[in-house]
């Protein structure tokens, strides 16, 4: 079980409109934490490209170049890689989603991320 689960919830059909840096709730690390894993679900899917996130930590993400993504006619996907150059997440970082891309084609619907976890 992960020390803290932050959660992010985009409701509706997925558009061009929520593209973008910081399109939800904004969290302040309350401690020194350790990501684990990052669970996407959305209640429909989507069709052509994948819809794409990033979490960032003070503005850089948490990922590599490969970030998670849903891809087409999937409803979840479990992440568990990590920039390797990403120690840990310090104490009242500032932890933002982006959505860098959804598709065009059928969007998909009611994304919810999760990042989970542990105290470093």
């Amino acid at each position: 079980m992960s020390d803290r689960v932050l959660t992010w919830h985009i409701a509706g059909v997925l558009s061009d409109n929520v593209e973008g840096t910081n399109v939800s709730t904004e969290f302040t690390a309350d401690d020194n934490y350790v990501p684990v894993r990052v669970l996407l679900r959305q209640k429909s899917a989507q069709a052509g490209v994948n819809n794409i996130i990033d979490i960032n930590d003070d503005g850089v993400s948490i990922f590599s170049t490969i970030k998670p993504a849903l891809t087409q006619g999937i409803l979840s996907t479990d992440w568990r890689v990590f920039n390797s150059s990403l120690t840990y997440i310090e104490e009242d970082s500032v932890i933002t989603l982006d959505v860098d891309q959804v598709s065009g084609t059928t969007p998909g619907s009611d994304l919810t991320v999760q990042l989970e976890l542990n105290k470093a």
